[in-house]
């Protein structure tokens, strides 16, 4: 067993990352596949799980993105956007979009609301967003998206990422 830690973040840029990854990762989020799409209609989406609801009215949700993610630049430019929150069977998706190269909507039949992000088949919920606000954040770009659609299906067990992993709670 491990043993508590406490430090004071002044051990330098490498010990300091690390005692923030392992500190914020004790904290469990759900897994989610951002999508958007390129200015000639090609989909881009990505696995995340900084997301987040901000205020019912209006709807706004909001999403963080690492400056250097090969997505930024398309995120940005599109406008919009769609959170697609993972189930627990759909570790394989989150997988998928993790992937360095390759088509990462293969084998999905997405389909498209108003802003024409991709909306991922069979998630738990998926919300189509239109950028409201965005700034930087540290290493991070947030995205704040204010909420134009969702479908939600509340029956399924979400799937959770904790301390580096992909996991899996039973709801009742």
């Amino acid at each position: 067993m491990t043993a508590v830690r406490t430090l004071t973040l002044d051990q330098g840029p490498v010990q300091d990352a690390r005692a923030l990854r392992d500190a914020f990762g004790c904290f469990t989020t759900g897994v989610t596949v951002v999508t958007t799409r390129t200015e000639d209609g090609r989909p881009v989406g990505f696995t995340a799980n900084a997301f987040s609801s901000v205020s019912l009215d209006p709807p706004l949700a909001l999403i963080c993105v690492d400056n250097r993610a090969s997505s930024l630049p398309v995120l940005e430019a599109a406008g919009s956007f769609a959170v697609n929150v993972l189930h627990s069977e759909q570790e394989p998706v989150a997988r998928q979009f993790t992937l360095k190269s390759g088509d990462r909507f293969a084998g999905l039949d997405c389909e498209t609301w108003a802003t024409g992000a991709p909306i991922l088949p069979g998630c738990m919920a998926n919300f189509e967003c239109e950028t409201h606000h965005a700034f930087d954040a540290g290493d991070h770009r947030v995205f704040v998206g204010r909420v134009l659609k969702v479908r939600f299906d509340p029956e399924h067990e979400p799937l959770v990422y904790l301390q580096g992993r992909f996991r899996r709670v039973h709801t009742d």
